[in-house]
């Protein structure tokens, strides 16, 4: 699965059952930062958290967002149409160890990087 190529990955395996896959999706952000050195991609999950922490419980929440950040950019390509974006994530690593994601929809985009971490994982 996805979240297994990043080492910060404890938080979302224990919220979710089966942590789904990142299909039709809606895509908060695609912020790039650091002169281009970071990318930052910002989803809404398709189904909240089998077991969501009790506050977010408390505080009515029903979706998961994740950001993930991703440095050592070695491309990127950006496309889109639309002002709303909608889509899929694939993310893999290759033999090199980089990073490989790309996302297709109502967005076009390709980004290669050396690194990545889950940023956050929060609900709403």
């Amino acid at each position: 699965m996805w979240y297994e190529h990043f080492t910060n990955n404890k938080f979302i395996s224990m919220i979710y059952t089966n942590v789904p896959s990142l299909k039709n999706l809606r895509i908060e952000k695609i912020e790039i930062s650091r002169e281009g050195d970071r990318i930052t991609v910002g989803f809404d999950l398709p189904f909240f958290a089998d077991e969501p922490p009790k506050k977010w419980l408390e505080r009515g929440y029903t979706t998961t967002y994740i950001e993930i950040d991703f440095f050592d950019i070695q491309e990127v390509n950006i496309k889109s149409s639309k002002n709303t974006y909608r889509g899929d994530i694939n993310i893999k690593k290759d033999e090199a160890d980089i990073f490989i994601v790309n996302i297709t929809g109502t967005i076009s985009a390709e980004i290669k990087a050396g690194s990545g971490i889950i940023q956050s994982v929060r609900g709403y």
